[in-house]
């Protein structure tokens, strides 16, 4: 096997162990929340009764939804958690209202691999870790 080839397959391999590593809420999740997120909902009127400060954030994600018949995330579906269908801006067709979040000003759409880790995050479970 030349030294090409042999990188080739190493890198492969530590991408996909990459992709298959556990999302943490606590490093991965909660810092986009932070810097996205909270400055509407953890004011003490959050929009929507979401409250995504750091001590109840997951718990808040947990609860069901004000908007929409589903509960803003069930662990191990993300096309039944809402907050999913928020962030795709899908709320309409899953029978929710609103916008698509996050509403920043100018809007700021979380980028294809923030919007993968909250997925990747439900599929597993929406652990606390």
């Amino acid at each position: 096997m030349t030294r090409l080839s042999l990188a080739t397959l190493l890198l492969t391999a530590s991408t996909a162990m990459a992709d298959d590593a556990a999302v943490s809420f606590k490093t991965q999740i909660q810092p986009i929340l932070d810097a996205q997120c909270v400055f509407c909902h953890v004011t003490g009127a959050e929009n929507g009764g979401l409250n995504l400060g750091r001590r109840v954030a997951r718990a808040s994600l947990l609860a069901a939804s004000s908007e929409a018949p589903m509960p803003r995330v069930t662990p191990g579906a993300p096309e039944q958690s809402y907050l999913v269908h928020k962030l795709r801006d899908t709320q309409l067709k899953a029978g929710g209202s609103g916008n698509r979040m996050p509403m920043n000003d100018p809007p700021r759409p979380l980028d294809d691999g923030q919007l993968t880790l909250f997925v990747r995050w439900i599929e597993a479970g929406a652990p606390d870790n």
